[in-house]
């Protein structure tokens, strides 16, 4: 199994009309979205688990780092990665005392990868019609 790519060109925004460069960059082209529901059923084959326990678990492990996370810390899950919250201000402040703890806000949560989820797979380029 491969995963496609296309080649897109890439603008160039910095140098005048005449002397723009063309780049080009791959871009994955994505089959289609796997849910949780079908990602235990096929995890569970060969298995002595059935997909809804499998389902059950992953819906309590993120229970469990969402609850982590609320308590102030980061989650590291060895070979997968590790989740961390980053906060913004709701309005912008010019001196301390202007941000108070209510006008604080989860900006997003952060997901960084570990090595392990880095492999080698495999590109094809998207034949062309």
């Amino acid at each position: 199994m491969s995963i496609y790519y296309r080649l897109d060109e890439q603008n160039d925004n910095l140098n005048s009309e005449e002397n723009k460069k063309r780049k080009l960059y791959p871009r994955i082209i994505r089959k289609r979205t796997v849910g949780l529901d079908e990602l235990c059923r096929r995890t569970a084959e060969g298995t002595t688990f059935n997909a809804f326990e499998l389902e059950i678990a992953a819906k309590m492990l993120v229970d469990g780092i969402l609850h982590e996370l609320g308590e102030g810390n980061n989650v590291c899950i060895e070979s997968f990665g590790t989740f961390s919250v980053s906060a913004e201000a709701a309005r912008e402040a010019r001196q301390e005392h202007d941000i108070r703890a209510e006008s604080i806000r989860v900006k997003k949560i952060v997901f960084k990868t570990s090595k392990a989820l880095h492999p080698d797979f495999k590109f094809q380029r998207l034949p062309k019609k």
